[in-house]
């Protein structure tokens, strides 16, 4: 593998304080949860796509607590997608073609095993405003098409699996 010149996301500014949110949201102990499962197998469908899933960002690593169409769960933050779009939590962050965009050309996840060209992700926001991850769908060809009908249409996955999240967080365990 050859050097690249790949820059990962930018560190939020209130970095400590979403690590926190996190933390305190439980998300990391939600690895599978059925609902969450279902969600993002609705979503792979609705949105025609190869991958879907529910990632969270907790320090040097993003993980996929709930997915479909993707076997690798655990990843580097510095070669996240999801990376980038908990910068701007009140927007749907879209790459129609990661191969084309100068910013992750040189990602090496991509270049390596070419398996994400295509790439949506809608915040997760908690209650306090603290983007955890994002809930995201994902492919290997490129697409043109995801427009303000479908970055709306995702955004309401994200905020039912932030519901889900709440509702785990709140529930005696084993409810």
């Amino acid at each position: 593998m050859g050097i690249t010149v790949y820059a990962p996301a930018p560190t939020p500014n209130d970095e400590a304080a979403r690590e926190r949110a996190v933390m305190a949201s439980g998300a990391l102990d939600a690895r599978d949860d059925p609902a969450l499962l279902e969600l993002v197998e609705q979503a792979r469908q609705r949105f025609g796509a190869g991958m879907a899933a529910v990632s969270i960002l907790s320090r040097d690593w993003q993980y996929l607590i709930a997915a479909a169409g993707v076997t690798s769960r655990t990843y580097s933050r510095r070669m996240s997608l999801c990376g980038h779009a908990i910068i701007t939590p009140r927007a749907v962050f879209c790459v129609d073609d990661a191969r084309a965009d100068p910013r992750f050309a040189d990602n090496p996840v991509l270049i390596d095993g070419g398996q994400v060209r295509f790439y949506a992700g809608a915040p997760l926001v908690d209650a306090g405003q603290m983007p955890l991850g994002t809930f995201c769908v994902f492919d290997r060809a490129p697409r043109g098409d995801f427009g303000a009908y479908e970055q709306m249409h995702l955004k309401h996955f994200a905020e039912a699996a932030i519901t889900r999240l709440a509702v785990r967080r709140a529930s005696p365990p084993g409810a």
